[in-house]
């Protein structure tokens, strides 16, 4: 029999309304169970499992079919054989066979959807982390005035969960910056908070809630969610209180999704008994943080909120990072000794007391190693990232951590001109990049954000990539542009930038062009002492000594004008006098000052040619703290002739 006779025989004995029965049944049901699984409460799973069952049943009801409906049409064409029996009719043969093939496509099926189910099984577990993302909880009461406990609840939870190490926790801050980002680029279609939690952080669990106002009572409700299958795993019971003292209702439902959480991972944990800040206090320190540019508003609150709650640990800790941060040292040490963790127990607090000790002692090791351990807790808070990055490459000089801890955060969507510390990331991931030898990842880096933003810093940083590639004409190119474009004093940093980049690559005459257009430039206007440079990079030791004498004039204390000045004073035969203005660049030496001192006195010494005194001073200076920036130390030209010494080598790497 042919094929297209059995297909004529199969349509006239309904063979395919007794299937498209089965298939259209099958079809429906499908439809329903993808519909109600969830509410039902049905596994996800539950859906692949009827596919596998439909396809497993489908050769099963096409042999249903024959035995109880086509057997007895067919039998009247069947004819005995010699023996007696009945002989197989020509449709029946061709019937199993097609069937068979049938069987076989359909277990195949089969065995392709449960190795993709084990597959998706297995990559979902990898996936989905233990991280915990905290959502807002929603201000029920129709009352602005209690949106701020809103963001407390979620502060609050998180403090909670931070400091029991309970989990890595993704705060609705975060959630709310990647989707402020990635929703301004024009590129992507707009997404939402789930999308962001689930497809950035992969969070496995949710934790949510809102409150509402009662007789005036507030009451609470929280509840967690499973993040991979979306299903509620637990409502907690309500939390009630005063309208007036919120943070009692806040800490018993941390104390209860604490309980859940650290029930659930089988942990044992000594919950510390710390009790929650006053809420004038809490209130303060919000608004230092959304006034954090204002230095003046920002430190006014700090203040406030100290003096609300003297034992609330925050305020008192970023009022140390304030003061470390404006360069008052001094100040910022004396904060941190005052500060009692308010339990001992409570790690988080003890590692930050830690950071900023060894922070102020310039103990870059140990700064290196605490950053590392607070980065553990918020790897995905954009300043949490990108300072750990600041400190791998410029603290410990490890270009090669930079990279892995950039990777963290997908910088996909994101719109630089509107995220300082996307920017600032990538900067410090293409300084990385130059120092590892990697010119042509950092060219693409910087090529592409140079188009977006205007920043001097960025330009050099390319500019110095284009340099260290030796690609001279895109160098050239580049600054061309630029001068039709930049101010005097851009320019004017540009030609020395570009001038000190080619000394590193011993490459005096090129160096020579752009330190003559520097000097050139600077008739016209000298803002920034680039003409005294100029002429100490080319060697014209007079002229940059007369300009650095007026230099200090103005500031007396310059650390570089000073120890330059020494420099140009020996090299033009005032050894007498380069002593005296040495030892006044000696006397400057106190507190707080991170090896800045030796570093200038270094440089004087490599002028000179003193090799020992070099690295004596050197030594000093990396042990104190200088930091090794792009300007200095295998960035600085003064030190091209000790650049293959061991003794450099090793202080390179004296922080690993």
């Amino acid at each position: 029999m042919n094929l297209k006779n059995f297909i004529k025989e199969c349509y006239d004995k309904e063979v395919f309304k007794k299937l498209s029965i089965y298939i259209v049944s099958c079809w429906v049901l499908l439809q329903v169970i993808s519909v109600v699984w969830q509410p039902l409460g049905l596994p996800q799973k539950s859906v692949t499992y009827f596919i596998i069952l439909a396809l497993i049943g489908f050769p099963i009801n096409g042999f249903l079919v024959w035995k109880y409906h086509l057997v007895h049409l067919d039998i009247k064409k069947t004819n005995v054989n010699e023996e007696g029996k009945l002989k197989k009719s020509p449709f029946q043969k061709m019937y199993f066979t097609v069937l068979i093939i049938i069987s076989i496509l359909s277990f195949f099926s089969v065995t392709l959807i449960i190795n993709n189910f084990n597959y998706n099984t297995t990559s979902q577990k990898v996936e989905i982390s233990d991280k915990i993302a905290v959502l807002k909880f929603g201000n029920n009461t129709n009352d602005k005035k209690y949106d701020i406990v809103s963001k407390m609840t979620a502060d609050w939870v998180i403090h909670r969960i931070t400091e029991n190490n309970v989990g890595q926790v993704v705060s609705p801050e975060i959630v709310d910056d990647y989707v402020g980002l990635i929703n301004t680029s024009a590129n992507l279609t707009p997404i939402d908070n789930e999308r962001i939690i689930k497809e950035y952080f992969r969070a496995g669990k949710l934790i949510s809630g809102n409150f509402y106002l009662k007789n005036n009572k507030l009451l609470f409700q929280g509840s967690i969610t499973d993040g991979a299958k979306d299903i509620q795993l637990i409502s907690f019971k309500l939390v009630e209180c005063d309208s007036d003292s919120p943070l009692e209702c806040i800490e018993k439902l941390t104390q209860l999704i604490l309980g859940y959480l650290i029930s659930e991972e089988n942990k044992n944990s000594n919950l510390q008994e710390e009790s929650p800040p006053k809420f004038e206090a809490y209130k303060y320190l919000i608004d230092a943080k959304d006034n954090i540019a204002n230095h003046e508003l920002y430190i006014d609150f700090i203040n406030k909120s100290i003096e609300a709650d003297e034992n609330y640990f925050e305020p008192k800790v970023l009022k140390v990072a304030h003061y470390y941060n404006v360069g008052d040292f001094k100040k910022s040490d004396s904060l941190r000794k005052l500060i009692v963790p308010t339990s001992y127990a409570n790690q988080r607090q003890l590692n930050l007391l830690n950071l900023y000790e060894a922070l102020l002692k310039g103990n870059n090791k140990k700064v290196y190693y605490f950053s590392q351990k607070e980065y553990a807790i918020t790897p995905f808070d954009l300043l949490s990232n990108s300072s750990l990055m600041t400190i791998a490459l410029q603290f410990v000089n490890k270009p090669e951590d930079v990279n892995p801890i950039f990777e963290e955060i997908s910088m996909e969507g994101m719109d630089v001109e509107y995220c300082a510390y996307c920017e600032y990331r990538i900067y410090v991931k293409a300084l990385s990049e130059i120092e590892l030898g990697n010119y042509d990842t950092a060219i693409d880096l910087l090529v592409e954000i140079n188009e977006k933003i205007n920043k001097v810093k960025l330009k050099r940083t390319l500019l110095t990539a284009y340099i260290r590639s030796q690609n001279d004409m895109k160098v050239d190119e580049f600054i061309s542009k630029l001068e039709f474009s930049c101010s005097i004093n851009e320019i004017q940093d540009l030609y020395l930038h570009i001038g000190k980049e080619y000394l590193l690559l011993n490459l005096k005459e090129k160096a020579s062009i752009y330190f003559d257009k520097l000097i050139t430039s600077c008739s016209e206007n000298d803002e920034y002492g680039n003409l005294a440079l100029a002429y100490f990079y080319t060697e014209n030791f007079n002229k940059a000594a007369t300009l650095f004498q007026q230099e200090l004039i103005k500031d007396p204390n310059n650390v570089d004008v000073i120890s330059k000045l020494a420099s140009c004073e020996y090299k033009i035969g005032k050894k007498t006098q380069s002593e005296t203005t040495l030892e006044i660049l000696k006397q400057l030496k106190s507190d707080y000052q991170y090896g800045t001192i030796d570093y200038a006195v270094a440089q004087y010494y490599a002028v000179i040619g003193e090799k020992d005194e070099v690295f004596k001073h050197l030594l000093k200076a990396v042990s104190q703290g200088n930091l090794y920036t792009p300007i200095s130390y295998l960035n600085d030209p003064i030190f091209v002739p000790y650049f293959e010494d061991e003794k450099f080598k090793e202080i390179l790497t004296f922080w690993h």
